[in-house]
């Protein structure tokens, strides 16, 4: 009676022992899953918008390039105080323009890409003066 007794209390003494081991590897594993790398978009969050604000003088470009994944739509929207040409591209093995818009003062729209790629957002100053464009995009899941 008293082997059984005192297995008893031996195992008990041992949970007891393991008990703080297993709060801190909880609370490693939780924190660990806080800061996993996946993107907010892979968690179905929209990133926050960026904003920009940028005066092109002539022959001037303005690039915005970003990491977009095929789970994703891109936003957009611009405003200039004069024409600008305005692409949405990717590369390939070569460039690939996806939307293209010579001579614009605005746009807005959206865009889902076919596969995971690096994109980019270019705005061109191609007159003679200085135009103020102010562009916002923001990423997320479709």
């Amino acid at each position: 009676m008293w082997s059984a007794l005192g297995a008893i209390l031996w195992l008990i003494g041992e949970e007891v022992k393991l008990m703080p081991l297993v709060s801190r590897l909880i609370a490693i594993v939780s924190i660990g899953a806080l800061f996993s790398p996946a993107s907010a978009q892979d968690r179905g969050k929209s990133s926050p918008p960026t904003i920009v604000t940028k005066t092109l003088v002539s022959s001037q470009a303005q690039k915005e390039c970003f990491s977009l994944n095929n789970r994703q739509r891109l936003y957009y929207k611009f405003r200039a105080d004069g024409p600008l040409n305005f692409k949405l591209s990717h590369q390939d093995g070569k460039e690939v323009v996806d939307i293209r818009r010579n001579g614009a003062n605005s746009a807005a729209g959206s865009f889902a890409p076919r596969k995971t790629a690096d994109h980019c957002l270019v705005w061109t100053n191609t007159g003679k003066q200085s135009v103020t464009l102010r562009y916002e995009f923001r990423r997320s899941p479709q």
